[in-house]
């Protein structure tokens, strides 16, 4: 028995089966096995069983019958067909999955709508145009708040993770479990996903940026956890060390893969960690 399952565990490939699992490869493989299973039957009918067995065992432990496959899918498949399939969060904010935390709200937060939080942030002053050293116009957080949001960072860094995402969920914080996967910091409640973020540096951001608008905004609490989740993110864009190690980040254009396919993205990333504090959709 511990030879089968050595066996057993050196044909599977995590990167492609799990939660990495490809669904359009997996479809199409599964139809290739059917159509080679009929082709055997027309020949040997007897052998076609077998011949279907270890197709579909083969899509099981390797994710894919015939080699390539993933490449061929992102090659081929239209991007909105993929992007339906695809596992991995959109860049550029948490998975935050309100109905898995026990979250409500009530009639008076439905009037508030998905924002696009820099055009929030400088109706709010949480930044204000500036002028770079290159001499360009852009945009900059405001000075007393970005004190106040690396001081958060910094005293939340190594605090009770549990915790402190309970208290961004608005849960109980015995139901929250932070785990990391695939480098991204995943919470659940009571087992069930309800929240992803690029890294835990990008997690202590947005928890740290969440105090800090709720000092700013005199609303803050009375808007969804959805809006909230999104304007936390979304100051990340603005920050200027690390949340994980407070060393430099690098602003670059990479490709990014996930189960089904490609996408560009700017990234903000540690130098010294290499923690993904921030991606963006290009």
């Amino acid at each position: 028995m511990a030879d089968s399952s050595l066996a057993l565990d050196r044909l599977r490939q995590p990167e492609y089966t799990g939660e990495n699992r490809c669904t359009p490869c997996t479809i199409v493989n599964v139809v290739i096995a059917a159509v080679l299973a009929a082709a055997v039957a027309a020949i040997s009918p007897p052998i076609a069983p077998v011949v279907l067995l270890v197709s579909l065992a083969a899509i099981y432990f390797r994710g894919y019958l015939v080699p390539g496959t993933p490449t061929v899918t992102k090659q081929y498949f239209p991007d909105w067909l993929l992007a339906k399939f695809d596992k991995a969060p959109e860049p550029g904010a948490p998975a935050v999955e309100t109905g898995e935390t026990g979250h409500e709200t009530d009639g008076a937060s439905d009037q508030f709508e998905p924002v696009e939080p820099e055009s929030f942030f400088l109706e709010h002053g949480v930044v204000t145009p500036c002028t770079t050293a290159n001499g360009e116009e852009d945009l900059c957080l405001d000075d007393d708040l970005q004190t106040a949001w690396r001081a958060e960072i910094d005293e939340m860094r190594d605090a009770d993770r549990e915790s402190q995402v309970a208290d961004f969920l608005e849960t109980d914080p015995e139901t929250v479990t932070v785990s990391e996967s695939s480098g991204n910091a995943v919470a659940r409640v009571d087992g069930r996903l309800a929240a992803q973020w690029e890294s835990d540096a990008a997690l202590v951001a947005d928890l740290a940026s969440s105090r800090v608008l709720d000092e700013h905004l005199p609303d803050w609490e009375s808007r969804p956890l959805e809006q909230r989740s999104q304007l936390a993110s979304g100051l990340r864009a603005f920050v200027e060390q690390c949340p994980a190690c407070g060393g430099p980040i690098s602003i670059d254009a990479e490709t990014v893969e996930s189960c089904c396919r490609s996408h560009e993205v700017y990234a903000i990333t540690c130098d010294d960690c290499g923690a993904r504090v921030l991606e963006v959709q290009q």
